[in-house]
């Protein structure tokens, strides 16, 4: 593999940390022991579905197939833990709808 075969999964794999930021400032004055807000479960998951792809990406090499692959399972994870973050969001509002 060249050098450029590992440019885009870096830059993938960087590009997970906002994710992991949000969850972790979710979790934030929590006392020890107490169980994590739900949507930094979520923001955690899609932060690990983007190190993933990343690492997905790297396994897949040149291989076309498998590139649209891991990009296909990347996509439909990342956008499906994006719902559920939603559904979260919306199911805790409160007032009229």
């Amino acid at each position: 593999m060249a050098m450029i075969d590992y440019v885009i999964p870096a830059l993938l794999a960087v590009s997970s940390l906002p994710a992991f930021i949000a969850a972790s400032l979710m979790s934030r004055g929590r006392p020890p022991g107490a169980p994590r807000p739900p949507l930094a479960v979520v923001m955690r998951l899609v932060g690990m579905a983007i190190v993933a792809g990343a690492l997905g990406l790297l396994w897949a090499g040149e291989d076309g197939t498998r590139r649209l692959a891991v990009i296909v399972a990347m996509v439909v994870a990342v956008n499906g833990l994006g719902l559920v973050l939603l559904f979260k969001l919306g199911c805790g509002r409160s007032g009229p709808r």
